[in-house]
């Protein structure tokens, strides 16, 4: 069970990991009331930020005097903080139109969705799934180049594990294979079975019929935009599972 936190305390820390995705920079207290225009003092908030280090929400980096989200902290936004919210009627209604002038093709629409999570998240979107029942299981991505943009990946052997997740699926199957039948999961690194790669987080759903089922969803940092991401995977699972069932979207 999560350690119970004040209302100051839970604003703060959406704060905080809003910020820092915004940024990819440390999160101080000033920068946070100006920022902000909160109504306590930068020495209130100090403290605060203080206290959620304890309790293993933020983190303070030996090189700088601002604060950064633990993996208990996205944790903690993604299960009680973030907001709820559907994809604006405006991208739903394009994304509608573009799997409209895709036709009937099955194939396009793993690609179409594939590049739609990349341009609405700003990561890598992916698809696996069967074209039609008759063929093996395929791998679609789109947005590695926006990858390449993350500072985490700067790093060789972390862009080399994200590739090869993306083109060979590494990894990639244990999880599919425990994600539930429906809804969205968001798997941060650092927790459970992403220990390995704490700089990694997966956003994935199931979508389809059981004959051509299949999983989608997004690859970024942990410091991932979850309130575009979620909304996001969960939009194009519906549209897909329509789309395989033969219904109008």
């Amino acid at each position: 069970m999560s350690p119970i936190i004040s209302d100051r305390q839970q604003r703060i820390l959406a704060l905080v990991v809003q910020d820092y995705v915004d940024t990819a920079q440390p999160v101080g207290s000033l920068a946070l009331v100006r920022r902000h225009g909160l109504s306590v003092s930068a020495a209130t908030v100090r403290n605060e930020l203080a206290a959620l280090e304890d309790l293993g929400y933020l983190m303070h980096p030996h090189t700088s005097a601002g604060r950064v989200p633990t993996v208990s902290g996205y944790r903690y936004f993604v299960e009680h903080l973030m907001r709820r919210a559907e994809l604006r009627h405006r991208e739903r209604r394009t994304i509608r139109h573009q799997f409209h002038q895709a036709g009937l093709d099955p194939e396009r629409w793993l690609k179409l969705s594939a590049a739609v999570m990349a341009r609405t998240s700003g990561v890598a979107g992916l698809v696996v799934a069967q074209p039609d029942p008759d063929r093996e299981r395929e791998r679609y991505h789109a947005g590695l180049v926006q990858i390449l943009y993350q500072p985490e990946f700067a790093d060789n052997d972390r862009l080399r594990s994200v590739v090869e997740l993306l083109e060979h699926g590494r990894g990639l199957d244990p999880i599919a294979r425990r994600l539930p039948p429906d809804g969205v999961q968001v798997i941060i690194g650092g927790e459970p079975p992403l220990e390995q790669v704490p700089y990694m987080t997966l956003v994935l759903s199931r979508f389809g019929l059981p004959e051509t089922s299949g999983v989608l969803g997004v690859v970024g940092p942990t410091r991932l935009a979850y309130e575009r991401a979620v909304p996001a995977v969960g939009f194009m699972a519906r549209l897909m599972t329509r789309l395989m069932a033969g219904e109008a979207v």
